[in-house]
């Protein structure tokens, strides 16, 4: 990496941080976050099949997925078959991960799953890098968004709360590049009043081990270094 890369890379990974919290940039913009986190591990779901998922539940790509707190259940999903609104983010695919299904009970076929849960994914390696796209997140009056929780080998690195919008029908991508590195990354979906659990679905998910920002610093002054010495 040269000078001018490193330096550009600095400026970036300071330019969106998150307005409040300290150690957390935050991107609306899938290509901005990928231009910003490098190299990228991706889970777009097309390779697994549709159904349900027994919970943990590891993929090919090295994403493992979890319910950190709740009791909802996962599902690989194509279209909206509830009309939760639903989308499909990958050109050519037609598959996501669903969180929140309604699974028959005896006596109430229809009975809802209910209340606030945190949807985990974890991998196995440390990283610094997430993003992902959501569809379906309709928050309740007063939440106006979900919280994010990271952690490594069980110890909370970073806690915040993210605003979003209601995405019923549409979707928006998150991105977030952190300081502290992770090995396992909450999305903490609330339920305000004990209502229906808030059905999401999330596709193309990516995360990265982005280096840190004393690295990139290092490697600037090493080039500034050896810029002069070729001088």
């Amino acid at each position: 990496m040269n000078t001018t890369a490193c330096m550009l890379a600095l400026t970036a990974l300071s330019s969106t941080a998150l307005a409040g919290v300290a150690g957390v940039n935050q991107y609306d913009n899938r290509a901005d976050f990928n231009s910003d986190a490098g190299a990228l591990n991706l889970e777009d779901f097309e390779s697994e099949d549709l159904g349900g998922l027994m919970l943990p539940a590891g993929f090919d790509s090295g994403l493992n997925a979890a319910l950190a707190s709740g009791a909802v259940s996962a599902s690989i999903e194509a279209g909206d078959p509830d009309s939760y609104g639903f989308e499909n983010t990958t050109a050519g695919g037609r598959k996501y991960l669903r969180f929140g299904q309604n699974n028959p009970v005896p006596g109430a076929p229809d009975m809802p799953e209910t209340g606030s849960y945190s949807a985990a994914f974890s991998f196995a390696g440390l990283n610094r890098a997430f993003g992902f796209d959501l569809s379906g997140f309709q928050p309740e009056s007063g939440a106006n968004g979900f919280n994010v929780t990271t952690l490594n080998n069980g110890q909370v690195m970073a806690d915040f709360f993210v605003p979003s919008e209601d995405l019923f029908g549409q979707v928006d991508f998150f991105g977030f590049i952190f300081n502290d590195a992770f090995n396992e990354i909450r999305i903490n979906i609330p339920v305000l009043f004990d209502q229906t659990a808030d059905y999401v679905a999330f596709d193309d998910v990516a995360w990265g081990a982005v280096p840190s920002p004393s690295a990139l610093s290092i490697l600037g002054l090493a080039g500034i270094a050896a810029s002069r010495r070729r001088r």
